[in-house]
């Protein structure tokens, strides 16, 4: 169920609802197409087996009203069609390298003059039903006919869907005109990067590259000279946070006091906020 629902949620799809019910009120595959349908504005109804559903009604006037279905244009005025009622012939089609004693049809034309003959005997028995209730109910017999067979629900639905197409071209046409001219553009793209690439190219582009992995080797190989103090340098305050002083330790001979050292540094050295080696 979770697979034809998520199926059904396609919009641009119609999805024809078959139920097997002699009871509009109650449909259980209706319930089920509402999940992705909510209107069923995109749903066609058909009702199965006409041809066992005509005999159970005791009366004409009980035919009519489940053939003109009035309850189910109240329950559901918005559906796209129907109902429509069709009878399809029981028994299988014959296949090749298949038991043919177990199918009832040699060919599929042979099945689809069956399913046109179920058809001719269907609106036969409604008009015959329907025609007890004198002039109105031959009218009734004649509307109803107008849904009843695969073939009127086969035309319903061809109309159905060429006109959805004609209303989805508008939107299409433009679509498939940017989708060309996007193609287009990266094909012309393609074709001028294939044109761009030759030999002479290929090989020019490999020179500068060796040529500049060459440079990179030898200036890794050989190093360089040039350090600037700007770069490398450090001042006073930091050098000694780095490598320390000995003019603090105890019993070393260069030891001062810090006013001392203070003096030394800012009259005798000088330079102590510069960058500088040692």
């Amino acid at each position: 169920e979770k697979l034809v629902v998520e199926k059904m949620g396609c919009q641009d799809y119609i999805i024809l609802c078959v139920e097997d019910t002699a009871d509009w009120k109650h449909g259980a595959t209706r319930e089920i197409v509402q999940k992705a349908d909510p209107d069923l504005s995109r749903t066609v109804i058909v009702n199965t087996k006409l041809d066992t559903k005509i005999p159970q009604f005791g009366t004409p006037s009980d035919v009519n009203d489940f053939i003109k279905a009035k309850i189910l244009d109240r329950i559901c005025p918005n559906k796209l069609g129907g109902p429509f009622y069709t009878s399809v012939p029981s028994g299988r089609v014959a296949r090749p390298g298949h038991d043919s004693n177990d199918s009832l049809f040699d060919s599929d034309e042979e099945f689809v003059e069956a399913c046109a003959g179920a058809e001719q005997g269907d609106k036969a028995l409604v008009m015959q039903r329907l025609k007890r209730l004198g002039k109105a109910g031959e009218h009734a017999a004649i509307a109803a006919n107008k849904r009843v067979g695969i073939r009127e629900l086969r035309t319903f639905l061809e109309e159905r869907v060429d006109e959805s197409y004609r209303r989805n071209v508008a939107k299409i046409i433009p679509m498939l005109q940017a989708e060309y001219t996007s193609a287009e553009r990266r094909l012309k793209a393609c074709e001028k990067e294939i044109e761009a690439i030759s030999v002479d190219r290929l090989k020019a582009g490999a020179d500068v590259f060796c040529d500049q992995f060459c440079v990179c080797l030898k200036k890794s190989l050989q190093g360089s000279v040039v350090a600037p103090a700007s770069l490398f340098g450090e001042t006073l305050a930091q050098e000694t946070a780095i490598a320390g002083s000995f003019h603090d330790v105890q019993g070393a001979p260069i030891s001062v006091s810090e006013r001392t050292w203070d003096r030394l540094i800012d009259v005798e050295v000088g330079n102590k906020e510069h960058r500088l080696y040692g």
